[in-house]
């Protein structure tokens, strides 16, 4: 999984929103959502809590809205100063505004899902459980923390013989599109083993040579992924990733079973579809990049192994 990172955006009318959705097999969803603050942070006069409470006591919403924009402004990235924003907005009865700014939120990586169960802001709460925020990208990916939580119990459940192998090996694979075996030239020089895994040298690939690929090998560990689309794969299922064919294309293990099928899944499924069917469990420190073992021959006969598949040339039919 990559990170997407989007562009920002600023225009001169009051309230702006700004979608960048970015999407390609096994890849994450990124979105965000812009509320503009009446000018760019960093700038403005900062908080000015007198006037705040000045306003506040005489019912003044309109001009608490703008003051918080401004304490905002002097501190974007001061989580507390956006949820007096948003409890603003709610008193002025800008409901719309509040569910975009707590998008915003959700944008700079501030954790809304503890407001659900905060006491101390019923407003912000019950705003969290309202249609329009449930819609909202942010209540949408709450949405999936939530069935994330839950379906990490289900996994503990899942007995060993519903589950692939915990290194999961798949013999034979080239494992990206085009990606072919036979004749390729050594880019940089290339220690062999005896075996994938081994420590035992029998020799090296020398830089500017020529070699023979002649079959390798994906170790993985396979990674578990919720169903959120009812399509080739069972909605509210959990199914393993195992390796890849490239161009989205791949194998997963589902009950006992390997299945080919198109790899799109995502941390969030913003639409679960066709194109985004399954939904990541495990936190990314949990998750293992897959290594390919290559078996190449050397021009004088020898034999081996070697997983710095980065230092052949030639793997790729489509150049």
């Amino acid at each position: 999984m990559t990170n997407l990172i989007p562009g920002a955006i600023r225009k001169s009318f009051r309230l702006v929103v700004f979608i960048t959705i970015v999407f390609s097999p096994g890849q994450k969803i990124a979105a965000q959502y812009y509320y503009y603050l009446g000018g760019p942070c960093g700038g403005g006069p900062g908080m000015n809590l007198r006037a705040i409470d000045d306003a506040k006591r005489v019912g003044a919403w309109t001009q608490v809205v703008e003051l918080e924009k401004a304490a905002v402004r002097g501190g974007c990235q001061i989580e507390s100063r956006w949820i007096e924003l948003v409890n603003a907005l709610l008193q002025a009865h800008r409901q719309t505004e509040a569910v975009q700014a707590m998008q915003d939120m959700d944008s700079r990586g501030f954790d809304l899902s503890r407001y659900l169960t905060d006491s101390d802001h019923p407003a912000i709460k019950n705003l969290m459980n309202s249609p329009p925020f449930l819609a909202s990208t942010a209540g949408r990916k709450i949405t999936s923390n939530q069935r994330r939580i839950r379906f990490r119990e289900v996994l503990k459940s899942i007995p060993p013989n519903q589950r692939p192998p915990e290194n999961y090996i798949a013999k034979g694979a080239c494992p990206f599109e085009c990606c072919q075996y036979g004749r390729w030239t050594v880019l940089k020089d290339t220690i062999l083993v005896a075996a994938p895994g081994s420590k035992r040298t029998i020799g090296m690939a020398k830089k500017g040579s020529r070699a023979t690929g002649l079959t390798g090998e994906v170790h993985l560990k396979p990674e578990p992924v919720v169903v959120v689309f009812d399509g080739v794969l069972p909605k509210d299922s959990i199914v393993f990733i195992l390796d890849s064919g490239g161009e989205g294309s791949g194998r997963v293990y589902a009950k006992g079973k390997i299945i080919d099928t198109f790899l799109w899944y995502a941390e969030y499924c913003l639409d679960p579809s066709e194109v985004c069917w399954g939904e990541t469990l495990l936190p990314p420190n949990e998750r293992k990049k897959p290594v390919w073992w290559v078996k190449v021959r050397l021009p004088n006969g020898l034999t081996g192994w070697t997983d710095q598949t980065e230092n052949f040339g030639g793997m790729d039919a489509c150049g």
